[in-house]
Parts: structure tokens; sequence; C-alpha cells
């Protein structure tokens, strides 16, 4: 088995410790011998194993005695997380025990760690077949990446390049020892089943079968790379000043490229990325809806809405009580939970006059319906509604904007309208509001 190519990642020189995931099966474990070998290259960066006890066998807690005791054999760090990896009623026990894995590993992680897995040539062909029967696109077909970020630091897979059958072979000549689970057997699982029943059918037919799929993963990789690229432009072309895309601008892209902007803008706010069904939601009864309507698409922690010529991507509005009234000084930051802060400014001309809230109870109240202002330099009293459409404001935003009242006076509007009966002079001291809303 040829050296392993660690040194010809970009991330080497600022590594500071190379954690392997150390399941003490047979991949991990040619991993760990491997590294091992070459700690006086790795130096001075430290070399750990880490085991994670999913607590889901009975053997469980054998397997890490073992790992532990081969560790100490081959003279290399370990460490030891147990986590509680039960999946929930119609979750994937893969996908449970999985993320529960990673979970823990990127809480251990410290800035500068690498963290390297076992994953090889195989298992990358297994991944491009399982996301190809599940019908993802080509960020779902390029499979796994060589290296990528993780945590406070990085994951790589310096395997990617061997087969599992050259792991054995490794593992042979050593007289290596490792574990084998039992569950890695059960067809009920789909990598399993793929690999128990599927590859060796393929792989009779088509030898290179994993080498072929691994390019081809590869190449996928380059096409979602260009993807992301040409979403990253687009987005520069649509992307308002308020934080909104510009629904005719994305019209203007056409639906292929609006759905590529709009699955990767996603992705690019740590929101939830919408499925292909739920992207063609967007597009139809969104993007596609007069423009007059208020439309909304919602899927799992985010949402899509429309007002006017604008779409908001976001995490699903929290709930909200019209009716609640809070005691405020104008002094204090305050705080509302769920909506954002409220704070207050003295300066001499803008503002409320503060001539005008001497001695009287301030309170903050929000929108019910019916208020209405005489803004500052404008005639006559207006609707806060008739205001909010004037100033281009979301109708789901408008009612979580805050009201300053004195008594059952309306003074202000936070960040936007002072009432004219109030408004500071330019030789008055005043009390300027900003609001802050929670993203």
């Amino acid at each position: 088995m040829p050296v392993l190519s660690l040194g010809g990642l970009p991330f080497y020189p600022h590594v500071s410790r190379f954690v392997i995931a150390y399941s003490g099966g047979l991949d991990s474990h040619v991993l760990l011998h491997k590294l091992a070998a070459l700690r006086d290259t790795l130096a001075p960066r430290e070399l750990i194993a880490l085991h994670i006890n999913h607590g889901l066998s009975a053997k469980a807690d054998q397997w890490t005695a073992h790992c532990r005791a081969r560790c100490e054999a081959l003279g290399v760090a370990f460490a030891n997380i147990d986590v509680e990896a039960r999946h929930a009623t119609g979750e994937s026990p893969e996908a449970a025990a999985r993320d529960a894995r990673y979970r823990a590993i990127a809480g251990f992680l410290q800035a500068g760690d690498c963290l390297l897995t076992a994953h090889h040539q195989d298992d990358q062909a297994e991944t491009l077949l399982i996301q190809l029967l599940r019908g993802a696109g080509p960020r779902g077909l390029a499979a796994m990446p060589v290296y990528t970020e993780f945590a406070a630091g990085w994951h790589a897979r310096p395997l990617l390049d061997f087969s599992r059958e050259q792991l054995h072979r490794y593992a042979q000549q050593h007289g290596l020892s490792w574990i084998d689970d039992a569950s890695n057997s059960d067809t009920r699982f789909d990598r399993n089943f793929l690999r128990h029943e599927i590859m060796p059918v393929l792989k009779s037919r088509f030898p290179a079968m994993a080498s072929t799929l691994s390019r081809s993963a590869g190449l996928c990789a380059e096409a979602a790379d260009l993807l992301v690229a040409v979403a990253t432009a687009d987005t520069r072309t649509v992307e308002r000043d308020d934080g909104a895309l510009s629904v005719s601008g994305l019209k203007a892209l056409g639906e292929v490229r609006a759905r590529n902007l709009l699955h990767q803008y996603c992705r690019d706010r740590g929101l939830p990325t919408p499925t292909a069904r739920q992207l063609q939601c967007i597009w139809n009864e969104v993007i596609g809806a007069a423009a007059d309507s208020e439309p909304l698409v919602a899927w799992p922690g985010a949402e899509a809405r429309r007002y006017r010529d604008g779409l908001y991507l976001g995490t699903p509005l929290p709930a909200h009580d019209a009716g609640l009234v809070l005691s405020w000084d104008g002094e204090r930051a305050l705080a509302i939970e769920g909506l954002g802060v409220l704070r207050g400014e003295r300066l001499q001309g803008q503002g409320i006059a503060c001539a005008a809230l001497a001695g009287r109870p301030l309170s903050v109240r929000f929108r019910r319906g019916g208020e209405t202002l005489q803004p500052a330099g404008r005639a006559g009293h207006h609707t806060l509604k008739k205001l909010f459409q004037e100033a281009g404001v979301p109708p789901w935003g408008r009612e979580r904007i805050p009201l300053l009242y004195a008594d059952d006076e309306l003074l202000a509007v936070a960040g936007y309208w002072v009432a004219q009966a109030v408004a500071a002079r330019e030789e008055e001291m005043g009390l300027r509001l900003s609001w802050e809303a929670q993203e």
C-alpha cells in the first residue's frame, strides 16, 4: 500500500493535531496503523485516536477496550466518548448514529485539528449509488470530498484512492486484528444491502467499478463547484440592500438558474436546503405569484415569503403576542424575546423631545390594527398600515415593530417615525429610538 499522501493536503502546515476517527474496524485500524508508522513525518503534530461508543451493541464496551489496547500497543494517544445514538420513531438508525457520532467529534475538535476518517474508494462508490437512487443532483453525487472544513478545523479522507480489497491486503500483511461488527452485515440497511448484495454482482461484470464511480464522483464535484460559482455570481445580481432577492431578477435568470441560486443561498446562510420539490414550489407559488399576493412556502426550519418584488428566505417567524405591553424607561436597552432589541439615545434635535416625556410613564406596545400617526414633517394623520406600505415593510414584519406610547398617546414607531406633536426641535434634546430586529 503506498504511503498516505497527507503531505499533499493544502492545510497540512497549519494542522496542530491529527484526530483519527477510530471505530476499531478494518478500515480505521489500517489508517491508525499506517499513521502510527508515519508519526515521525507528522511531528511535532500530535496524533490521537478518537473512539465513539454508541452503546448500541452488547459488545460496545469490549470494543472500546479493544481500541484502547490497540492504541497503547502502537503508542498512540486514545480518547473515548460515549454517546446516545438511539433513533427516534421514523428516523433512520444509520443516520441517527452518524449524526450522534459527528456531533461528538465536532465537540472534541479544537482549532487547528484535522479529523481523519478511513473512507475509501468502495465507500465512495456506495455513497454515489445511494445518492443516485435517492435522485440527488450533482452536489449529492459529488459524494465525499478528499478534504473540507469541519467544526473548528478540517476533515480529510486520505484513503479515498484505495479500495477495500487493498486495505484488507494491508491488514493481512501486517497481522492486524480488528473488530467485526455484525450489524455491518445486516442487509436491512441500504448501504449494507448495496455492499453485500449489489456491489459484488456489479464488480463481477465491471471489475474497475469502484475506481470508475469514484472518478464520476470527482466529475460531479467539479460540476457542483461550477454550480456554486454560478449561484454566487447570480446572487450578486439579484440581492437587494434589505437582504431580499429581487423576484423580477430571479425571473430574468430563468427557472434552472433561479433554483440553483436559491439552493446555494440557503446553504450559504445556514438554512436547511429545500428539496427539489420545495424549490419547484418556491418557483411556481412564490416567485410565480401575482405581485400583490403574499405567498408562503415553508419547509422544516425555513420558509420563503414574498412581498412585492422581494423574495425573503429565513427561519420561521416565532410566535408573537400582539397584546404584549412592556414598561420602559427609555434609557436601558430593552431586549424583546424573539423580536429584537430596542434602544434609546439622547441627541440634540433628533427623535422625541425629552420635554414631552418628562414625568410620563412609557410603554412599548405592538400594532393591533387601526393605529394612526402624524409623522414629523407631514400633514395629517395616517394609518400605520398605509405608512408601512409606503415604506415597503413586509406585512409579516409590521406587527413585530415596537410602538412607543406615553399613557395612550402613540409617540413613535421604532426605527421609522416620530409623531409631529412630540418631535424634538433643533435646539431641544431628544430621544432617538433604534430598533435592531432579530434575524
